[in-house]
């Protein structure tokens, strides 16, 4: 079964690529950072077969990213390519020269919300919205129909069991040059975010502040400007970031606590409250320009971030001066207890490890912190030769008194192959200790 939908008019559609999946033509939407096709696929139905007609000349045989999941383009005649699926999948098709195409592969929904349900605002496929700035109620669902555009924001204080789902498109442009938020739930309870696919952001993309028991669900995003954080986890416990496809220009995944100051009254926080128990999984991140892949800092303006990881994580890119491991503790916040587990990297530029204790325009506290107990487990690294020697890692504590300590490699490759010393990372180490890199079934304590 595959569900195909129909957008607005008003939306931008390719003028590079079409689409077609099983013969069923496939809307592809444009926007300046990559063009991207959504449908819905049933894998239990059968495999199906994907042709894209690459516009104005085929070029070079495209790729097909994540690497991981084995998918090779065969390019036709008459400027074609095609690829098989067997689950939904979410991919990149990156032809050189041009934009990206993500292909986002849905997998059914289950149970969606019906029209009249008085506790559903339900946005109709084929529509666009223009919202503005959108305040939900404990117990309500938000819903955004496969072809529907909502155009606006969220912003809800203090609410429980709120939702916000389906397959349309979540617009940030309404706000093109505020720099807000696009969707913003402060110390909300049992938050669920799927399947939506958000662009134009004017700022950060999804902000949980201050929130317990958070999911976060098969979320697409084209963050293009810059200070386009994908998802940051503010002072929020008990969250869940999984099978998510995140593309932005600044962080990917943050995790933060700080006193949030904005121009708009309800975008004003305190939202220094201890991030504990996060996990990011399953997900494909793409970084460019600025930021980190994965990051926690730079804001930690409370006692304690503990117990955060990120696992099963598809690195697509690392494209300008951020890294794709990231600590940054810019105040008195104590990092501890942090898993990064089964990581593939397919490129990064500027730096591969960057953990780091120190003041910048971001800190608010005088005093310094700490960064201890960090595990890199089952990393891989795709390292192309001529990155060799400019890569970089970095990992620098701030005096004798605020050490990064007890940080743990273990079976980390380049290229496929597990190093053999720490410095084939090309690091730069000050006051920190109990670096171990392990080596099968022995350990060797670096410093």
């Amino acid at each position: 079964m595959i569900q195909t939908f129909t957008h607005p008019r008003s939306c931008r559609f390719s003028t590079d690529f079409h689409l077609e999946v099983n013969g069923l033509p496939v809307e592809v939407l444009r926007t300046d950072a990559a063009d991207f096709a959504l449908f819905v696929y049933d894998a239990t139905q059968g495999v199906a077969e994907v042709v894209v007609t690459v516009l104005d000349g085929g070029g070079d045989t495209p790729v097909i990213r994540p690497l991981r999941v084995g998918i090779r383009a065969e390019v036709q005649e008459d400027q074609k390519v095609s690829l098989t699926i067997q689950a939904a999948k979410k991919l990149s098709m990156e032809i050189p020269g041009r934009r990206p195409l993500y292909i986002w592969a849905n997998a059914p929904e289950e149970n969606p919300p019906q029209e009249g349900d008085p506790d559903v605002l339900f946005f109709k496929g084929g529509h666009s919205y223009d919202v503005g700035c959108l305040n939900m109620e404990s117990g309500q669902t938000l819903y955004i129909e496969g072809g529907a555009v909502f155009k606006g924001r969220i912003s809800t204080q203090g609410k429980s069991e709120v939702t916000i789902r389906g397959f349309g498109i979540f617009d940030g442009s309404y706000y093109e040059g505020e720099d807000v938020p696009s969707i913003f739930f402060e110390r909300c309870k049992h938050v669920l975010i799927r399947d939506i696919t958000m662009i134009y952001p004017s700022g950060w993309m999804i902000v949980p502040g201050a929130c317990e028991h958070v999911e976060i669900c098969n979320v697409k995003q084209i963050g293009e400007i810059m200070c386009t954080d994908g998802i940051d986890v503010v002072g929020s416990k008990y969250v869940h970031i999984h099978d998510c496809f995140l593309r932005n220009n600044d962080d990917c995944v943050v995790v933060k606590a700080f006193n949030m100051k904005r121009p708009c009254p309800d975008l004003c926080a305190d939202l220094r409250v201890c991030p504990d128990e996060i996990l990011v999984e399953n997900c494909t991140l793409v970084n460019d320009h600025s930021g980190n892949a994965m990051e926690i800092g730079h804001e930690l303006s409370v006692e304690r971030v503990s117990n955060v990881t990120f696992r099963n994580i598809d690195v697509i890119s690392v494209h300008g001066q951020g890294a794709v491991f990231s600590l940054h503790n810019n105040d008195r916040a104590i990092i501890e207890n942090v898993l990064f587990e089964d990581i593939r990297i397919e490129h990064c530029w500027d730096k591969f490890i960057d953990f780091r204790i120190s003041k910048s325009r971001f800190s608010s506290d005088d005093e310094r912190g700490h960064i201890r107990n960090v595990t890199l487990r089952n990393i891989n690294w795709w390292r192309p030769s001529h990155n060799e020697g400019y890569t970089i890692s970095i990992m620098g504590g701030w005096d004798a008194e605020h050490l990064i300590e007890n940080v743990t490699f273990e079976n980390v490759c380049i290229n496929g192959v597990p190093i053999q010393h720490i410095d084939e990372l090309e690091i730069t180490m000050r006051y920190s200790e109990g670096i171990t890199l392990l080596e099968s079934a022995s350990a060797v304590l670096v410093q």
